[in-house]
Parts: C-alpha cells; structure tokens; sequence
C-alpha cells in the first residue's frame, strides 16, 4: 500500500470523527479517537482505533450513519471497550443467496453438526459447528429471512447427515414452518402445541439423565468418547415466546442449555420479536450464538443479543448479523417451502420403507408425538 493512500484514508476517518463529534470533551480539549492502524485491502479498507478513556462506545454504533456518510455504506463496526476495527467495504453484501446444497456440502462434510449462516462481505461461505458452538438463538421481524434461513439449516443437516448421527423434536408453534419435515427419517415429531411437546420434552429430560449416568459411569466428559454411538439430538423451536406461561417445558429448555453440550443435545430456538422475559436467567447466558435479521429498535437488538441490527434496512430481506466470537453481516440463503418440501421429498420415501422393515422402538420420540397424523 502506498504512504498517499494511507493517509488519505486515516484523513478520511478523521473528518467523520469530526462531522459526527466523536470524541472526548476535556475542558476545552477534544480528544478523540486515535487510529492505530490502516489495512488497504482489495475487497476492503480496515481501521484499527483505540477510543480515549471517558468515550461512552456506544457512540460509534450510534454515529453508524456519519461514517456510511464519508467512508462508504458498506461499514462494519466491531469491538469491546476501548479498541474497535472499523471495516469499510467496497462492495456490498448481495442481495439474495439462493439456496444449492451441493454449495454448502463440502463445508457441512468437515462438521458435525453444520449450521449454514450465509456468505460474508468476501462472498465467503459463513457456517459453525452446533456441536462446539452449542444453542443457538435466531430472531428477525417479519420478512427479514428468518423462515427461509431456518428451513436452510435443517435442510441441509437432514440432506447432510444421517439420521443414526442427528435427531429432531421440533416445536412448530405457529404451525407454519416444520410442517414439510414430518416423516423425515430424522425427525422424531412436529409439534404444534405445548400439550404435546411437554411429553416429548421428559423424555429429553429423561435421556439426558440416562445419558449423565452413562457418562459417569464410564468415566469419560462427552458423548462422542463412548465407545458406542449415539445421536445428537437437536430441540429446534419456532417462536418459542410463545411458551413463556409453559413453566415446565421453560424448565426443560434452560437444563438442556445448561447442560446439553456434554450430553449431545442441543438447542435451536428462534423468535420474531426477542421477549425479555423469556432471554433471561441461564437461557440467556447459555445461548452461545446469535443470528439476528432486522429488529425494530436498539433495545429488541439489545434482547437478541445483536447490536446493530435494529440498523439493517427494511428492504434488505436476508441480511442478518451472525454472533460467535465477533460480528459478522451476512447474506442468509433463501430456500422456499416447496423448493426444500421437493429436496427432502427422496428421503421421505426411504422412511415409508424404513418403518416397514423397521417399525417404532419405545425409545422413539415419535410415538407421543400426537399432532402427527
């Protein structure tokens, strides 16, 4: 990089610290933030900053729009108390990502529990670990994408993974999302009501005791170092505010988040609007990542776990903000319900063959499952 682009660039940043009043009033000194370091990069120009002692954070987050106004739209601000990175990219996120499994199974080959995010500011694909990262929390108003990306992670562990690897107790209670994975081989029950989740729910409850024993007894910290296999199990719940006056099945949920990781069972829960009164206590301690599309103001952000994204635009459907160890923003995959119902359609005609030569065992989930025809 050359010195004139340097400085030009910290010339820049400079006069949006100024335009926007970041800073530090000491008497009549302002101080303000200092620029420690200027990457150039093709895709992208970074800033390294250190705020003066006495600077409230929030001020740059807050002054998001003075920066999009000078440096470019495409901002990125990350940091903890005194030291931020301040990422300008030259182009945008894209504005759709249509959903191809054979794009992501390389990437969901190399995890065991692979949850697909979206691709990032370099058109890199963005994706974790459920069984590292475990408990994941995905919030989003209407229409910013969280649907279509719910309908992407489940797809693809259900195309990717075998059902002796992973298992499903999902609770559908608005009864507009799941309602394609009934019968799926992997999927013990859809359930759309608390009445019929709480039974499904015990025997969680009571495979996770069966499970801690089992660890105790053998002496070992986690599922997979048995020397037997068995699957993970993931308690995926849509809207699951809805369940807040649900005293027993909330007391479920916070165990499995207290103490799921070790036993192989894991939470996926999302909501439109994030409830307080549901994110608190050791669910909201526990849910490790966060994936937030747009929220309607600073505080429902706060709940969610993801500043910034009360700012993400209206119009920009599937833009969505992934929380792990630092932000990223992201375009989720779209998938629509009957692009992923014909997808998954192969698989459901082995589980017809299946229960034939197969039938129900008492330790299936399924056989209290009474919302499935």
């Amino acid at each position: 990089m050359s010195v004139w682009a340097t400085l030009k660039a910290r010339k820049r940043l400079f006069s949006a610290f100024k335009t926007g009043d970041i800073c530090h009033k000491v008497g009549d000194r302002m101080l303000y933030p200092a620029i420690k370091r200027v990457e150039l990069a093709d895709n992208y120009t970074r800033y390294t900053v250190r705020l003066p002692a006495g600077l409230d954070p929030s001020v740059l987050t807050d002054k998001l729009y003075v920066f999009q106004q000078i440096l470019g739209p495409h901002v990125v601000i990350d940091g903890g108390i005194r030291y931020f990175t301040i990422t300008v990219y030259h182009h945008g996120l894209p504005s759709k990502v249509a959903y191809k499994f054979t794009d992501w199974q390389a990437l969901a080959n190399r995890m065991t529990l692979p949850v697909i995010v979206g691709r990032d500011h370099n058109d890199e694909p963005v994706a974790f670990d459920l069984a590292d990262y475990p408990h994941v929390l995905i919030s989003g108003e209407t229409g910013s994408g969280k649907s279509s990306l719910l309908r992407a992670v489940l797809t693809t562990l259900m195309l990717g993974k075998q059902p002796d690897d992973v298992r499903f107790v999902l609770g559908d209670l608005k009864r507009s999302e799941f309602g394609l994975y009934r019968h799926m081989p992997h999927v013990e029950g859809v359930h759309i009501t608390a009445s019929t989740l709480l039974p499904a729910l015990r025997l969680i409850d009571a495979e996770m005791k069966r499970r801690g024993s089992l660890l105790d007894k053998r002496e070992v910290t986690h599922v997979s170092e048995l020397a037997e296999k068995l699957p993970y199990y993931i308690v995926a719940i849509d809207e699951v505010a809805l369940l807040r006056k649900e005293k027993e099945v909330m007391a479920i949920i916070e165990d499995i988040s207290s103490i799921g990781r070790s036993l192989g069972v894991l939470l996926m829960l999302s909501m439109q609007r994030p409830d307080a009164e549901v994110l608190n206590g050791r669910l909201k301690n526990n849910l490790t990542v966060r994936i937030s599309g747009r929220q309607s103001n600073k505080r429902n952000a706060g709940v969610a776990g993801v500043d910034g994204a009360e700012q993400i635009k209206i119009s920009d459907k599937g833009r969505m903000i992934f929380v792990l160890d630092e932000p990223i923003e992201v375009q989720t995959p779209w998938l629509a319900f009957d692009d992923a119902k014909r997808m998954l359609a192969p698989l459901k005609v082995k589980q017809a063959v299946a229960e034939e030569l197969h039938p129900v065992n008492e330790f299936q989930f399924g056989m209290l499952d009474g919302d499935q025809p």
